[in-house]
């Protein structure tokens, strides 16, 4: 079954990252390894990493229009960082992964299933 990961981080974090720091260093250095890996076993389907939470809109419709507005959310304070597609036959595995990457980086991580056939099946 596949499985979407989707990171999220606070936003404050995000304005405040160094990327010359040891420790966004050792972050990448963590996720290369994992996509390393999981390319290797066959789970990784596909990883992306997402631009500047400034640059995102939402639209809505308002009064029967779509409407563009600034921001993924009105008044959050965690934005979606990255996005990733794995592959598993179990969902402890899926499960085991995304807690790998929440106790190397500290983000909060959204396991969901991608739904494929029975929305209910897991």
């Amino acid at each position: 079954m596949k499985y979407m990961l989707l990171a999220y981080t606070n936003q404050a974090d995000w304005d405040a990252v160094d990327v010359t720091s040891p420790e966004f260093r050792a972050m990448c250095e963590f996720y290369e390894n994992l996509e390393r890996e999981l390319t290797d076993s066959g789970e990784l389907v596909m990883t992306q990493g997402l631009s500047d939470p400034s640059l995102t809109k939402t639209v809505r419709k308002v009064d029967g229009t779509p409407i563009a507005s600034d921001g993924p959310y009105a008044e959050a304070k965690e934005v979606l960082a990255s996005f990733s597609i794995i592959e598993c036959a179990t969902h402890d595995r899926a499960l085991a992964i995304t807690a790998r990457i929440v106790d190397a980086v500290g983000d909060t991580v959204e396991l969901r299933p991608v739904m494929e056939g029975d929305p209910a099946a897991v």
